[in-house]
């Protein structure tokens, strides 16, 4: 049972990045204090949970509405985790996730914990499109109660590192935060990866 926990939280928390993530939270919160910056941080990782939860709920459902298959969705995402990849290892322009304009507007704006901390960074098309696909797979099966687990505990490491924010960044510098986010970058490559294969095995059968 830990190993299948631990296969759905480390791939989720990979495709999270909370330390790939943690300077735009700490840009984000640099005029709050610690009591502010705690707040918001326990809002983002508390909606983003909330929304998992839900594609968790109803990804049957939106799936049969659409009519797409599982093959179909891993693939998909399989392409969407690889464009996350590519950002994360500094392949591709950063920006493939949001636009400049879209940037300066989650600066200014009083709702950071929601737009963009929630939506897209932590719970974004890449998270949401892992638990679709776990949900769908028949190898898997997972019981609502273990996803729902394996989402808060991914969104509890997040909060913890973004609590942390300002001393990690002490202790990794920048450099450090670069050189993790790029490993993660390869693990989620490799991820990507396998859900393609897993997707063209399925539709060739």
């Amino acid at each position: 049972m830990l190993q299948q926990f631990l296969s759905l939280f480390v791939p989720l928390l990979i495709i999270m990045d909370p330390v790939g993530n943690l300077p735009l939270f700490l840009a984000l919160t640099a005029s709050f204090d610690v009591r502010q910056q705690l707040r918001t941080a326990a809002i983002a990782c508390g909606s983003a949970a909330a929304i998992l939860l839900l594609f968790g709920l109803t990804g049957d459902a939106i799936l049969r509405f659409f009519g797409i298959t599982l093959p179909a969705f891993q693939i998909a995402g399989g392409l969407i985790f690889f464009i996350y990849a590519l950002q994360m290892l500094n392949l591709v322009p950063a920006s493939l996730k949001s636009s400049e304009a879209e940037e300066e507007e989650s600066l200014r704006s009083e709702h950071i914990a929601l737009v963009p901390l929630a939506t897209p960074l932590l719970a974004g098309p890449g998270a949401v499109t892992a638990i679709l696909v776990w949900q769908q797979d028949p190898a898997r099966r997972i019981p609502l109660p273990e996803l729902t687990l394996v989402i808060v505990a991914a969104c509890a490491v997040v909060f913890l590192a973004f609590c942390s924010g300002r001393w990690l960044r002490r202790v990794l510098g920048l450099g450090g935060i670069g050189v993790v986010t790029r490993l993660t970058g390869l693990l989620l490559a490799v991820l990507a990866t396998q859900f393609v294969v897993d997707g063209l095995v399925a539709v060739l059968r």
